[in-house]
């Protein structure tokens, strides 16, 4: 189970009450130069010797206090998800109204000021948000009000004009067919592509359900990893025969509908009309279609497969078999653990979920508020160096920041029935054809946790034809792994587990029938 975010990962102001007063230093010319974010897929100008903070962040460093940051990030979210992520994270409870528009060559840019103060000291954010084919470019610009006008001028205009998309390289060798297509499940309107084998048909297909989180049709992982999974996935079966079916969320990207208020329920009718869709398409043969979902993905199958019995066969790719509660207890613990934190540190944490939930499950809004201030100020106290600690007001402002950024998922429709759906009722109800693969170095959907409760499950259903699969260096991404820490994601290879693929392959070859 991924952990539920955007994928935008803004460490912006959350850290405004631990500035320093300083001197003023005059603002030397800036030297700016172009460069590429593959990990983003952007380019743009950007300051000569500022320092990578973070993916799509650079400092300038000038000082041990120098908060000064340009941040150059893209996220599948409309321009309103992405202002409401970020006021959240900025600790803002109103909305900014936009002070102007700016067209560059590229993007058509959305400009906010923001004024920002933690007791004496204060700061200006310019904002620039552009929208492109379902994606949303950021551009932020945080500084000192004395530095604000000339950084404004040497930085931030110049970004933005030169910020731009960078355009997909053609797949080498490309053998099939890419169709845009949408299909709707009810007032939503579902966008994504399907890949179709180029000869004649009908194809066997394949529907790709995406995990946690609001993931465009490639389950795109920036910032986690750059690695598209689902892309890599179309590519590779489609080449082998197999049409596919990949969609934006409901929310995301080019698909409509509220990613916020929905839950897995929602998600799986979502997958019931991509299902429906498929069987209208002339090139496809409706009595092969089958669904792969990834980690959430992997747990709304089931629920998909009982609500069409028609399914062919069902992959699951790191997905659950017991409760959403139960799933995050074991991830806490084995993430926290290949974070090297010691057996106290894991307890402490541990021990505070339970009442977390309680709280979650009961709709009990002023006790969530209050034991996630003490989860969130019991993980800043434990796993900060104490050389590192703050002072007492600045501690409070971090724990204060961080509730108001978690609250909004805690309090979302999705995480109460998460918590307490239970996928193996539905997995029990599971008869076609089922591969469920898992990582043995996964932390996020612990692999012996959940493969025993789904064999039992499938067993239940009286299923004679599940095939189990662990490979022993997996993660949760199906990487080659080292630790399957979800730190590491990006440090490895951008690429699958050399077992993946064929494994899949293999399997889905056994019980389709491929057209020559």
């Amino acid at each position: 189970m991924k952990q539920r975010s955007k994928s935008i990962i803004i460490f912006v102001m959350l850290i405004v009450a631990a500035l320093s007063l300083v001197p003023v230093m005059a603002q030397d010319d800036v030297a700016l130069s172009e460069n590429s974010d593959a990990f983003y897929g952007i380019t743009s100008l950007i300051p000569d010797g500022w320092e990578e903070i973070a993916p799509g962040i650079v400092g300038r460093m000038r000082h041990a206090n120098d908060r000064t940051v340009l941040v150059r990030q893209a996220a599948p979210l409309s321009q309103d998800q992405i202002l409401s992520t970020l006021m959240t994270q900025l600790q803002q409870t109103e909305t900014p109204e936009a002070v102007a528009t700016h067209e560059s060559d590229a993007l058509s840019w959305t400009l906010y000021q923001l004024d920002i103060s933690a007791g004496d000291i204060m700061v200006i954010i310019d904002l620039g948000l552009a929208n492109s084919e379902g994606v949303t470019y950021i551009v932020l610009l945080q500084t000192s009000p004395d530095e604000y006008e000339s950084l404004h001028d040497a930085v931030f205009v110049p970004v933005i004009d030169s910020l731009a998309p960078i355009a997909d390289e053609p797949t080498a060798d490309i053998t099939y067919l890419e169709e845009d297509v949408t299909f709707s499940n009810g007032d939503i309107t579902l966008a994504g592509m399907l890949t179709l084998p180029d000869s004649d048909g009908p194809h066997p297909a394949v529907i790709l359900v995406t995990g946690s989180g609001g993931q465009d049709r490639d389950e795109s992982l920036v910032p986690l990893a750059a690695m598209k999974p689902f892309a890599l996935i179309a590519d590779h079966l489609t080449r082998n025969g197999i049409a596919v079916l990949r969609y934006d969320d409901r929310g995301v990207g080019l698909s409509t509908g509220n990613f916020d208020t929905a839950t897995s329920a929602d998600f799986a009718s979502d997958a019931v009309a991509a299902f429906d869709f498929l069987l209208t398409r002339d090139a496809i043969n409706s009595t092969q279609i089958g669904l792969l979902g990834h980690s959430e993905g992997g747990a709304i199958a089931p629920m998909v497969a009982v609500e069409r019995p028609q399914l062919a066969f069902v992959i699951s790719m790191a997905g659950t078999a017991v409760d959403g509660a139960d799933v995050l207890r074991v991830q806490n613990r084995r993430i926290l653990a290949a974070e090297g934190a010691t057996d106290a540190q894991i307890e402490g944490v541990l021990s505070r979920l339970d009442p977390l939930f309680d709280a979650v499950t009961n709709g009990d809004n002023p006790l969530l508020e209050n034991r996630l201030r003490d989860l969130i100020d019991y993980q800043i106290r434990t796993f900060t160096p104490a050389d590192e600690l703050p002072d007492d007001e600045t501690l409070e402002s971090m724990v204060e920041a961080g509730l108001t950024q978690q609250l909004t998922l805690f309090e979302s429709p999705w995480y109460p029935y998460f918590l307490t759906y239970n996928p193996a009722e539905f997995w029990s109800q599971v008869d076609v054809p089922v591969l469920a693969l898992f990582g043995g170095l996964d932390v996020q959907v612990d692999a012996e946790q959940n493969r025993s409760a789904m064999e039992i499950a499938l067993e239940a259903a009286g299923n004679t034809d599940a095939t189990f699969v662990t490979i022993p260096t997996a993660n949760h991404l199906f990487q080659d792994a080292v630790s399957g820490s979800p730190s590491e994601y990006n440090d490895l290879e951008q690429t699958f587990h050399p077992d993946f693929l064929p494994t899949i392959t293999e399997w889905l070859l056994a019980r389709v029938d491929v057209v020559a």
